[in-house]
């Protein structure tokens, strides 16, 4: 057999054997731009996606509720400023003060619809009935939890109801006594705002969290998609056919070269 033919022949593992690490060095370029994601299931994404699109629903329910938590509150305020402001208005020229009596009762009446009419899917947020389960509101998700209280607020208008029947306005003590209680009563309301107010923000906070990640997985997707597997997977098959036909060359010259060897040798 021509020597020139196992030159040639090693010529091609040789030429084999770079080829072989170029496509090592491409496979290592796909690698290093991949990210973890590529190392996700279809079914494991699919859940992953669901599980923060749940998540966040529960936060946007969340945060509504605080939302709407807050603005009955600040009507429930509003409702109690009138009657402070009445009472500050009072003076001795004024002579029938029952009328005053019944305006700010007819202020804590409607504090108290608003506490019942303050609901968020048929559940009240700062009032409790007789037939509530629900005493607290809870915003439940695998990655955060939260809860609050739920206040009674109709309450605060039974205790003031009981102050203004007792309380003589005529009598200096007895009206500054209840106007008191008309303070204490708006920062007891106040309190509750900023008790829901905080509940928000920190929903808020975890919400932004669930959609950062949400968006992150959605572009982790995009780059999986844009991965031509089909053409990795030929590169794949090409590169071992060469190598195995460089490894099949290198046996050949192997078994020439023993033949030349033996045949000198005679």
């Amino acid at each position: 057999m021509d020597i020139n033919s196992v030159n040639n022949n090693i010529s091609s593992l040789n030429n084999s054997a770079d080829y072989q690490l170029t496509k090592s060095n491409d496979s290592s370029k796909i690698e290093e731009n991949s990210s973890g994601f590529l190392h996700l299931t279809i079914n494991q994404y699919n859940q992953k996606r669901d599980e923060l699109s749940e998540s966040l629903q529960s936060f946007n329910e969340g945060i509504a509720a605080t939302k709407i938590a807050e603005n009955g509150l600040n009507k429930q305020e509003d409702y109690l400023k009138n009657i402070q402001s009445k009472l500050e208005s009072l003076d001795e020229n004024i002579q029938n003060k029952n009328d005053i009596k019944n305006d700010m009762n007819k202020e804590l009446l409607k504090f108290r619809e608003e506490a019942f009419q303050t609901r968020y899917k048929k559940e009240n947020l700062i009032a409790i009935d007789d037939f509530e389960q629900n005493l607290s509101v809870t915003i439940s998700t695998k990655e955060a939890y939260f809860s609050i209280d739920k206040p009674n607020t109709p309450q605060i208008a039974n205790n003031l109801a009981q102050e203004f029947s007792r309380s003589d306005l005529n009598n200096e003590d007895s009206l500054n006594s209840t106007k008191d209680q008309v303070s204490l009563a708006i920062k007891q309301v106040q309190n509750l705002k900023e008790q829901f107010s905080g509940l928000g923000t920190s929903i808020e906070g975890s919400a932004k969290e669930s959609i950062t990640q949400q968006v992150e997985l959605s572009k982790l997707n995009m780059k999986n998609k844009e991965i031509n597997f089909g053409q990795e997977m030929n590169d794949f098959s090409k590169t071992n056919v060469t190598s195995n036909m460089g490894y099949l060359v290198a046996s050949q010259a192997n078994i020439m070269q023993e033949q030349s060897v033996r045949l000198l040798s005679k």
